[in-house]
């Protein structure tokens, strides 16, 4: 099937509608919308949104071949989209049901959904409510999905990124994408993907590689296999499924930035009591704990040393632990502490030594804190580019300038005063 020769042939309908696209850094207003019938259409599996949900999918069920229609690919990826956001859907549905489509999708030629999945979701549901025949009403790229597919990549990113819906990725399906695109597929650079999805900079770019590359290590830890890193790759589903975003971005930076002889054996470390925390069910807050870690023992050369020391044995045990029963889902890794005694032994004591190492840095950090926030302003003026500051208008640039100089102002008293 080819949507463009049926369109040739006059066998779609055309509706009254432009859509402006950016196709390849070029902008027009000519193309055509259509209303397409649902019959001929299917989902995208290599949208950003819901990679990860289909990646576990194949490791359990296998591999769909995207059929159009009412196939068993589309159902699947209809749960997809609606269990990704259930109340964004209901809100697509109704809004489409009282006053008909708004913003038109896109397509390719073979049917295959670039642009507009929850359009086509709410479609595709209002048709099995009412039993009435509906049509997406979307443009047709003349791309092919393989031979283009840096376009199409380039597309989805600006559409749903950059300029029309904006509506954020969840946090590990964005840092897959940038990971998927960037490193596995090299599809684009860093910069490239910057300007397509419209982000200021390519720093968030660039520190949500090294979110992913920590993700992979913890899940390394907890579901080790042999064989090639797209097995790896393809477990990164259970990073959502544990909630891994929040702590994995607490403790990403600093242990960049480490430059201890200790590093690999505390990130395995602190891996390893994020495994933990995750296998209990009372414990809810892992995030702030990690924060604890991070600020408390990971920044403080003493007691790091401490720290490594203490639960190196522990460490190794947790992690012979997963070698030798590999998670497959989030539920797992709670059965693997369940089953053996002496794990759950080892964990405890993981947990109490740090706790220890958080009191006492929490009681240093009363005496110190002056010192740690002066430490935190370095940092963070440390992080800053010149490039940060190029789409200020020039009365913005010299409002930089005066505040900059009111910092200077201010270190020099402090200084000043320091010294007398």
């Amino acid at each position: 099937m080819d949507l463009l020769r049926l369109a040739a042939a006059n066998r779609l309908n055309l509706t009254q509608e432009k859509k402006k696209l950016s196709v390849s850094g070029e902008i027009r207003d000519t193309y055509t919308v259509y209303a397409i019938p649902l019959e001929y259409l299917y989902y995208n599996d290599q949208n950003g949104r819901i990679n990860t949900a289909y990646k576990k999918y194949k490791t359990e069920f296998g591999e769909l071949k995207p059929e159009p229609g009412d196939s068993e690919y589309n159902k699947v990826f209809e749960k997809f989209i609606f269990d990704s956001n259930q109340q964004a859907l209901k809100d697509t549905a109704q809004s489409i049901n009282e006053r008909s489509q708004q913003e038109p999708g896109v397509v390719l030629p073979d049917g295959r959904v670039i642009d507009g999945n929850r359009r086509f979701t709410a479609l595709r549901i209002l048709q099995k409510e009412d039993n009435i025949a509906k049509t997406f009403n979307a443009v047709i790229l003349p791309l092919d999905a393989k031979a283009d597919e840096k376009k199409i990549k380039e597309l989805e990113l600006d559409l749903q990124l950059g300029r029309e819906e904006r509506v954020s990725y969840d946090p590990i399906d964005r840092i897959f994408d940038v990971y998927n695109t960037i490193i596995v597929e090299e599809l684009m650079t860093a910069e490239e993907y910057k300007k397509a999805s419209g982000a200021g900079n390519t720093k968030g770019i660039n520190r949500d590689i090294r979110l992913a590359e920590l993700i992979l290590k913890f899940i390394n830890i907890v579901s080790p296999s042999e064989g090639s890193e797209e097995k790896q790759i393809n477990k990164f589903y259970l990073a959502r499924d544990l909630k891994l975003d929040g702590p994995i971005e607490e403790i990403e930076g600093t242990i960049t930035k480490m430059n201890s002889e200790h590093k690999e054996s505390a990130t395995d470390a602190v891996l390893v009591h994020l495994a933990v925390l995750k296998s209990d069910d009372e414990q809810k807050d892992a995030t702030r704990i990690m924060r604890d870690i991070k600020t408390n023992i990971l920044k403080d050369p003493e007691r790091l040393d401490h720290y490594v020391d203490a639960v190196d044995s522990k460490v190794d045990v947790v992690m012979d632990a997963f070698e030798d029963y590999p998670i497959k889902s989030a539920n797992d890794i709670k059965v693997v502490f369940s089953r053996d005694e002496k794990l759950q032994k080892a964990a405890e004591t993981l947990k109490r030594s740090a706790d220890r190492l958080v009191y006492r840095g929490k009681n240093d950090s009363k005496r110190m804190k002056a010192l740690a926030k002066l430490e935190n302003i370095r940092e963070s003026l440390m992080e800053m580019r010149p490039e940060d500051f190029d789409e200020l208008t020039i009365d913005e640039r010299l409002e930089v300038k005066g505040v900059i100089q009111e910092i200077k102002d201010v270190l020099f008293k402090l200084n000043k005063d320091l010294i007398e």
